[in-house]
C-alpha cells in the first residue's frame, strides 16, 4: 500500500489523506520537543502550520533559532522562508482559514472572494428560470455555512448564504430527501425478505 502511494521522485502527494498522516505522524517528536523539553505553553500545530505566542519578540527570534536546529540535525529539514515574528494583536493571526484576533475572528480574505464568486453563480442559476442547483452546488453552500459558523460572519452570512438558503432548501425537499426516504424503503423491504425463517 505504502508503494502505491508514495512516489520515488516526488514523494507523497499533496492532498493525498496519507500526506496529513504522514506529516503529522513526522512532526510528532518535535510537538513533545517544543512541548516538554523547550517548555513552550502557547504552540499551535496544524499539519506543517505552526504559530507560537511569546512574551517578546527576542525570545521568538531565539527559539525560532533553536528550531531551525532541531529541524535540520533531527528531522533533515528546513523552515521555509515566510515565517514571521509580529504583534499578534494588531495584524491578527492568518491560520486553518480565518484570521484570529484578541476579541474576534474573520475569514481569511482569500476564502470570502472564493465564497462570493461561488454563491453568485449559484444564484445566477438558480434565479434564472427558476432552475433548480445541482449537489454541487448544494454542498458548497453547506460548506461555507460551517465556515461561517466559526468567525464574526453576521454580515457575510446575510449577505451571501441568506439569498440563496430558499434555492437549498428546495434542492433538498426535491431532491436529498425523496432519495432519503427511497433508499429506507428499500432498506425495510429487504429486512422484511430476510426475516423468514429457515425451511425445515
Amino acid at each position: 500500500m505504502l508503494d502505491e502511494d508514495i512516489d520515488e521522485e516526488t514523494g507523497v502527494p499533496i492532498g493525498n489523506y496519507f500526506s496529513q498522516y504522514c506529516g503529522n505522524f513526522y512532526l510528532t517528536s518535535f510537538d513533545h520537543w517544543l512541548k516538554e523539553v523547550k517548555g513552550v505553553k502557547h504552540y499551535f500545530r496544524y499539519m506543517d502550520d505552526i504559530v507560537i505566542f511569546g512574551k517578546s519578540k527576542e525570545e521568538l527570534h531565539r527559539l525560532r533559532d533553536e528550531i531551525e536546529q532541531y529541524f535540520v540535525n533531527d528531522l533533515k529539514l528546513h523552515m521555509k522562508e515566510n515565517w514571521q515574528i509580529f504583534p499578534s494583536y494588531i495584524r491578527g493571526i492568518d491560520f486553518v482559514g480565518y484570521r484570529v484576533f484578541l476579541n474576534y475572528t474573520l475569514l481569511r480574505k482569500t476564502t470570502c472572494l472564493n465564497m462570493e464568486k461561488k454563491i453568485v453563480t449559484i444564484r445566477e442559476k438558480t434565479h434564472k428560470d427558476n432552475n433548480l442547483m445541482n449537489y454541487s452546488d448544494y454542498c458548497s453552500i453547506n460548506s461555507y455555512d460551517g465556515w461561517l459558523k466559526s468567525c464574526d460572519s453576521y454580515r457575510l452570512e446575510q449577505k451571501y448564504l441568506s439569498p440563496v438558503r430558499g434555492d437549498a432548501d428546495r434542492y433538498y425537499k426535491e431532491v436529498i430527501k425523496p432519495k432519503a426516504k427511497k433508499g429506507k424503503v428499500k432498506k425495510n423491504e429487504e429486512l422484511r425478505n430476510c426475516s423468514g425463517s429457515d425451511p425445515a
